[in-house]
């Protein structure tokens, strides 16, 4: 229930959480490490003292013999400090106000020792006076801990009071901060929410910076331009190839009509039917487009590269147009002096050649010529298709290779407008390039160039 709980928090709370835990964890391993450091400094420099201290003690102490004392009053100035001089046997000799708990203690050699007397904790030590390498008596000196024991409390008053209110002001910073930073995807969002309304107009604009946001920012806004655009396409792509389908089906629908409204003559049915035939030919010859580029922007097109001979490729596309050609008195012109073989899919690069041709003859008027030249140069195969025909204004030119796009929309017996998206993409899938050179009523001229190895 709390993992669903926290799931459901907003980023910017999240963050702040695991912020303040974090700080919170950090805060605790450092004030664990300040305080054992600071303290075992402070225990450390009282051991010092304390043996400084004995060192007093000892040069103020007088020998005779085995015998010794003060050889004047002494008394260690400093508060809580005091000492004890035994002789060789344990006895007391001299004394600075000791408690009687440090003085009952038994002599150690020389190691400091810790007491707690009355609910105070105190150091001890103890350290021989030697006479010609024998011991004679010993000193004690002892310190109060209770001053450190007292700053040490202070020290964790003071780590225990600033860490909670440290963690309350970083953790309102780490949300002022986390609020800033999230301020660009919170309109991310409103914007994503606006675009999701049907409104493909909205663009973030953000300022252009190098950070995380900025770069999503101009990221999110050319995926929305691609995004616009595709759906423009797309939906003028549904509309128009519905245009193109309904007019044969018109036609094969009024043709069936006419022919079952009662008894006609035998040529009157089968002018019928052939009309009925070229629509539905013209249909599905728009259907294997349509089903092509669909193919193609899915990725589930199956190409099969292998080394053909484009000179018997062209031969045999320019047989297969010749018939249609010579309907319509147009002269094909066809020159190649190199053999050319190519690497390349045979029913695409068959396809290629088909659509720039066939669209050749469709915008040639009678009596016209098309010219087709191959050649090899360098490491490419250049193909020009030039045609005497209608030619292409400078105005529709950057558009002829958009899908269905018609220079001329009030014929539209001159074709989908598929022929040339298609070749587009068979080139560029062939890693090569096709240009166009036109001039509106004196033709066009296509130029593809493929390499021969890709």
């Amino acid at each position: 229930m709390k993992n669903l709980k926290i799931k459901n928090l907003k980023i910017r709370y999240k963050i702040t959480i695991w912020y303040t835990v974090l700080l919170l964890i950090l805060l605790v391993i450092f004030n664990v490490f300040i305080y054992t450091i600071i303290s075992s400094i402070l225990n450390q420099s009282v051991k010092g003292f304390l043996k400084s201290d004995a060192k007093q003690v000892f040069s103020i102490i007088q020998s005779e013999g085995y015998n010794i004392h003060l050889d004047i009053p002494y008394r260690i100035i400093d508060t809580n400090v005091y000492f004890v001089v035994f002789d060789a046997n344990g006895n007391t000799g001299f004394k600075s106000s000791i408690l009687p708990q440090i003085v009952n203690l038994p002599i150690g050699q020389e190691q400091l020792r810790f007491v707690l007397i009355n609910g105070t904790k105190w150091i001890v030590y103890d350290t021989p006076v030697l006479f010609n390498g024998n011991i004679i008596g010993w000193i004690r000196v002892s310190r109060s801990l209770q001053y450190i024991i007292n700053a040490l409390s202070h020290l964790k008053i003071i780590m225990f009071t600033c860490t909670p209110i440290y963690i309350i002001l970083a953790s309102l910073g780490g949300l002022f901060l986390a609020n800033k930073a999230l301020k660009p995807i919170d309109f991310i969002t409103k914007t994503a929410q606006q675009i999701s309304k049907g409104d493909l107009s909205q663009r973030l604009k953000l300022d252009k910076t190098e950070d995380e946001v900025g770069r999503l920012a101009v990221t999110f806004d050319y995926m929305l331009d691609k995004l616009e655009s595709s759906i423009k396409k797309e939906r003028q792509f549904a509309s128009d190839a519905s245009h193109e389908l309904r007019t044969p089906i018109s036609v094969i629908t009024a043709q069936a009509e006419q022919a079952l409204l009662g008894s006609r003559k035998i040529k009157e049915y089968k002018e019928a039917l052939e009309i009925i035939r070229d629509e539905s030919k013209k249909m599905q010859h728009i259907i294997s487009q349509l089903l092509m580029i669909t193919r193609s922007d899915e990725g589930t097109y199956n190409f099969n590269f292998e080394i053909l001979n484009l000179n018997i490729i062209m031969e045999d596309i320019l047989k297969e147009f010749k018939k249609i050609a010579d309907n319509k008195k147009i002269k094909i012109y066809y020159e190649s002096k190199d053999n050319i073989k190519i690497k390349a899919d045979q029913t695409l690069l068959t396809r290629l050649f088909i659509n720039i041709i066939d669209n050749a003859i469709k915008y040639t008027n009678e009596f016209g010529e098309i010219k087709v030249n191959m050649k090899k140069e360098d490491n490419f195969c250049i193909t020009t298709i030039e045609d005497t025909g209608i030619g292409i204004s400078q105005e529709d030119l950057p558009y002829i290779f958009n899908r269905l796009y018609q220079v001329d929309k009030s014929r539209s017996d001159r074709g989908a407008g598929l022929g040339l998206s298609i070749a587009k993409w068979i080139v560029e899938l062939h890693k090569g390039e096709l240009k166009v050179e036109s001039k509106l009523n004196y033709g066009s001229k296509f130029i593809i160039k493929l390499p021969l190895n890709i």
